[in-house]
C-alpha cells in the first residue's frame, strides 16, 4: 500500500464511530439513533425527517447512505458533503478536516504543509453502501391497514387530531390497534403502539397502488420523531393520497385540479377543507417525474409548500416536472 493510501486507510479507522462523526460534523439536530449507527438529515438535500444513515460497514469502516435522494458514500463523502467540498477537487482539504476530526494532529498538521501528494486519478474504494431497499411487503401493509379502526373509535387518537381540526375518514387515516405488528412497524426495538405512533395514513406509488405506511405518534409525553415510515425500508417515491387523487393515478383523463400539501397535517387539512379536489401529499423524496407524468396535460395544480428553504425547495423540485404540463400556483401553507 502506498503512503497515500496508508494515510487515507488511516484516516477511515479513526472515524468509525457513527455518533463521534455526527456530532463532530453538527449532524445530531433531529438525529434518530439506530441499533447499527445513526439516522441523520441528508447533507445533500434538504429535509426535515432524518433519512441518511451513517452504520459501521463489514470492514470497521463508515458508510452512508440515504434513502431520500439515494446518495451513498463513505465517511470522507460525507465531511465534503456537509463541508461544501468536492471530493476530487478539494481531496487535500477533505483529508486535512476528515484528520482533524478524527484527532490525528501530526498527519492533519502533514496535510496542511502540502507534505502529501494530491490525491491519484483513481480514489482508493469506499466501502460498498448498503444495498437498496424496497417497500415492506405489500401483504402486510395491507393486513395492518385493514386492522386499523377509524381514528374516531379511539379516544388517544381523535383526541390528537381533534386538537388540530383534524377529523379523517377511514380512507385517509386509521389508529392501529394493540395486535401484534410487523417487524418494520417498529421504532428503537419497540413497535408503533408502543411509541405512541398509533396513526397510520397510506402511501401510494406513481401507479395508485398502496405501498406503505406512514405513522404519526400521537402520546403526549412520547419521545422520537412525530412521524416515520417503516423501519429498514423504502420511503421515497410515495404519496399520500385522497381517493380522488388515488383514481387520478390509477386512471388518468381529463384535466382536474390538485393539490399538492407538504407533511400529513397539511394533507389532511386540505383534504378537510377542499373535499372534492384531489390532494396528495409529499415529503422528502416523494415526489418525481413518474407522478408529474400522471397529470394530465392542461390540468391546474397549486402546490402549498411550507415557507422555509425545505418547502421551497420542494415547490421547486415540483415545479420542474410539471412545466408545460400544467398551469401552476404556489401556495404557502
Amino acid at each position: 500500500m502506498s503512503a497515500h493510501a496508508e494515510q487515507i486507510a488511516e484516516i477511515r479507522r479513526s472515524l468509525t464511530n457513527p455518533i463521534r462523526v455526527a456530532m463532530k460534523l453538527g449532524l445530531t439536530d433531529g438525529a434518530v439513533r439506530q441499533s447499527s449507527g445513526l439516522s441523520v438529515r441528508c447533507p445533500v438535500h434538504a429535509e426535515k425527517t432524518p433519512s441518511c444513515s451513517i452504520t459501521r460497514g463489514p470492514d470497521g469502516t463508515l458508510r452512508v447512505k440515504c434513502f431520500g435522494c439515494d446518495w451513498a458514500g463513505d465517511v470522507l463523502s460525507l465531511v465534503a458533503a456537509v463541508r461544501g467540498l468536492d471530493s476530487r477537487r478539494d481531496f487535500r482539504e477533505v483529508l486535512l478536516a476528515a484528520a482533524e476530526i478524527g484527532g490525528l494532529h501530526q498527519l492533519a498538521e502533514e496535510l496542511s504543509k502540502g507534505t502529501t501528494p494530491r490525491e491519484p486519478r483513481e480514489l482508493p474504494p469506499a466501502p460498498e453502501p448498503e444495498p437498496s431497499k424496497d417497500y415492506p411487503p405489500a401483504i402486510e401493509v395491507l393486513a395492518v391497514w385493514n386492522a386499523s379502526k377509524p381514528v374516531g373509535v379511539i379516544e388517544a387518537c381523535q383526541v390528537a387530531l381533534a386538537l388540530r381540526g383534524l377529523f379523517p375518514g377511514p380512507e385517509l387515516a386509521r389508529a392501529i390497534a394493540d395486535a401484534p405488528l410487523p417487524s418494520w412497524a417498529r421504532y428503537q426495538g419497540r413497535d408503533w403502539f408502543e411509541t405512541g405512533h398509533r396513526v397510520v395514513l397510506p402511501v401510494f406509488d406513481a401507479l395508485g397502488a398502496m405501498r406503505s405506511l406512514r405513522a404519526w405518534q400521537v402520546g403526549r409525553n412520547a419521545t422520537g420523531p412525530k412521524r416515520l415510515p417503516p423501519a429498514g425500508h423504502r420511503a421515497t417515491e410515495l404519496v399520500m393520497a385522497n381517493e380522488i387523487a388515488v383514481q387520478l393515478l390509477r386512471a388518468p383523463t381529463a384535466p382536474v385540479s390538485l393539490i399538492i400539501a407538504e407533511g400529513e397535517p397539511d394533507f389532511l387539512t386540505l383534504c378537510q377543507a377542499y373535499p372534492g379536489t384531489a390532494v396528495v401529499g409529499v415529503g422528502s423524496g416523494s415526489w418525481g417525474q413518474a407522478f408529474a407524468d400522471r397529470i394530465p396535460f392542461g390540468s391546474l395544480v397549486a402546490i402549498r409548500t411550507h415557507n422555509d428553504p425545505a418547502g421551497n425547495r420542494y415547490a421547486e423540485a415540483i415545479t420542474k416536472t410539471l412545466v408545460g404540463r400544467a398551469l401552476i400556483k404556489r401556495g404557502i401553507s
